[in-house]
């Protein structure tokens, strides 16, 4: 009897000891545990993506990432993508980027955001992945600011399509030499790995642009497919628009000079790798107009929606 009470008093010692240990361990600095899921902060991503973009310069702000960086960041979205955004969190940390949760505050929806870090500014751009719905649309806004107002038809269309994708530009395009800035002309970029991935997921991608009145004065809209001008799906969102009552430029029948997306990079991917893809151009006018700009994102979202 006297040795098994030793014994429990042996047992009972060495549990109290281990959690002290594992006390002392979670107390040390730099000690960490990993989170079971991501804190979310409130913000008007209408209002949070217009101040994002007018920050940008058009004479800096863009440094190239290496290939090894952009498969990273496309592993790390695939992660997002696949519901696992505590471990894409892990796998972003080697290259500067991090994953929040956010909540828009005007439509209440959460999203995951996977940006570069508070203490990074290369321009690689933002990556917006809706919570609650599997991927069904890709936005892509390659030119913020530079075609002012394409911003806000991306948050306009990702606020009304479950399951969007909005992926921004982090630079303004002219922003560096020889087009490494100008998402539509790069394919070295964090831009261009996130629609190959989305495009290979089978995701429909709709890319946002604008473009002066005086370019195309008798339209509101221009639609391409890229270097075919045309597809099913780029038809169908032509008339989506038409049906709205815009004035709609179909490039595979009046052409639209300058405006028909044949020297694109995503839409030559595309067209090279199979997939739905719509390069739409919308006015200055239509942009500034918020009435028009409505119609313009509601008959994507109707398009995007299969309605």
């Amino acid at each position: 009897m006297k040795h098994s009470r030793t014994a429990m008093w042996v047992s009972a010692g060495a549990v109290a000891a281990t959690g002290v240990v594992a006390l002392v361990l979670l107390l040390l600095p730099g000690a960490t545990t990993k989170p079971e899921k991501l804190e979310s902060t409130e913000l008007d991503l209408s209002a949070d993506i217009g101040q994002f973009a007018q920050r940008m310069s058009a004479e800096s702000g863009y440094t190239p990432p290496s290939s090894a960086e952009r498969t990273a960041i496309g592993d790390a979205v695939r992660l997002v993508l696949d519901g696992k955004p505590l471990d894409a969190k892990e796998a972003l940390a080697a290259v500067g980027y991090t994953i929040h949760k956010r909540v828009d505050t005007a439509t209440r929806r959460s999203f995951y955001e996977v940006s570069e870090s508070a203490d990074r500014s290369r321009g690689w751009g933002r990556i917006l992945i809706d919570e609650a719905a599997t991927a069904r649309l890709g936005v892509e806004v390659p030119h913020p600011k530079a075609d002012l107002g394409s911003e806000q038809l991306g948050v306009g269309l990702f606020r009304q399509v479950p399951g969007s994708v909005l992926v921004i530009a982090g630079a303004h395009r002219r922003a560096a030499p020889d087009k490494q800035a100008d998402m539509a002309h790069t394919n070295e970029s964090v831009f261009e790995t996130v629609h190959e991935l989305l495009v290979q997921r089978k995701v429909p991608v709709m890319q946002l642009h604008g473009f002066r009145n005086e370019t195309a004065p008798d339209s509101d809209v221009v639609v391409s497919a890229g270097p075919h001008l045309h597809s099913p799906y780029a038809e169908q969102t032509a008339q989506r628009l038409k049906d709205a009552g815009l004035s709609v430029c179909l490039s595979w029948v009046t052409g639209c000079e300058g405006l028909e997306a044949t020297t694109n990079v995503q839409a030559k991917w595309v067209a090279d790798h199979g997939g739905d893809f719509v390069h739409v151009e919308v006015s200055q006018d239509t942009r500034f107009t918020a009435e028009a700009r409505d119609r313009v994102v509601s008959a994507l979202a109707r398009q995007a929606a299969g309605r």
